[in-house]
């Protein structure tokens, strides 16, 4: 969701008329934001954040590490979910940054998940799982797939243990 988004003023009425007529369950769902969508905070995008949250909707940070927003705002907004930026899983072959655990450790203790993004080989899932990652995203699992391709992949059966 852009920042553009997340302050217009008919954003959660919208939502509720779509999860109306789809029959979506809100917890189903998660938004991911930029961290520099928190940059630009207005009273209607505080107000669409905690409508989204007292929803049940889960809100993401995406790119996490790479903005300017203040580790402050994961303890003044409603967040549920850092996605740690692949820049910090990719710079080597284990994707060993030591800035990965220290997120991870920051997240967990303020009750926030954390996924890391744009895994590519098992030694970085493998590292992520010894860091304790709980969830990660790349190509190592699948690259972007059309909607009609998602429920088989999810299907799908891995040998390894998840990340």
């Amino acid at each position: 969701m852009s920042a553009l988004q997340l302050a217009e003023a008919g954003l959660l009425p919208a939502i509720d008329d779509a999860l109306r007529i789809s029959g979506t369950d809100p917890k189903g769902l998660c938004v991911e934001i930029t961290e520099t969508t928190l940059l630009h905070e207005t009273p209607t995008a505080r107000a669409n954040l905690e409508g989204l949250h007292e929803r049940g909707i889960g809100i993401a940070i995406d790119d996490f590490g790479t903005g300017y927003a203040p580790l402050t705002y994961l303890n003044t907004y409603p967040i549920d979910v850092v996605k740690i930026d692949r820049s910090f899983v990719s710079g080597t072959p284990r994707g060993d940054n030591r800035l990965v655990p220290g997120i991870i450790a920051f997240a967990a203790s303020l009750g926030i998940s954390v996924t890391a993004e744009g895994v590519e080989t098992p030694e970085q899932a493998s590292y992520l799982r010894e860091v304790g990652c709980p969830s990660a995203q790349g190509w190592l699992y699948s690259k972007a797939l059309p909607a009609d391709q998602i429920v088989p992949l999810l299907s799908h059966t891995y040998p390894t243990a998840p990340v």
